[in-house]
């Protein structure tokens, strides 16, 4: 299991999944602005050079309690993501640039 407050992990990652923490995560699927949201994070993360693995969300996911179902899809998309794999984000404009400018900054 991974730590996610151990040290090694960027604190870019800490902080997107801080965004993901802050969203409706006691729900299988998320709705349409958080799914938007988190992929276009795990996308920004891994354009940035971080990408957040599969295991970092679990890990997350399980401390903070979230849905089983709700953390499969997150990880799976970052899995995607990671892997080249397209991931379609339906509503771009819910990635802010507050948070890009957040992301950015830590890395």
């Amino acid at each position: 299991m991974v730590n996610f407050k151990d040290k090694s992990m960027p604190t870019a990652i800490e902080k997107a999944l801080d965004f993901i923490n802050g969203m409706n995560t006691s729900v299988a699927a998320p709705d349409s602005m958080d799914e938007s949201t988190a992929k276009g994070i795990l996308k920004y993360l891994n354009e940035l050079g971080v990408p957040a693995s599969a295991a970092e969300i679990t890990a997350r996911g399980e401390l903070e309690g979230w849905n089983a179902e709700f953390t499969k899809k997150v990880a799976g998309w970052a899995e995607k993501i990671a892997s080249g794999e397209r991931v379609l984000i339906k509503n771009p404009e819910y990635f802010s640039s507050y948070m890009r400018e957040q992301l950015q900054a830590l890395v």
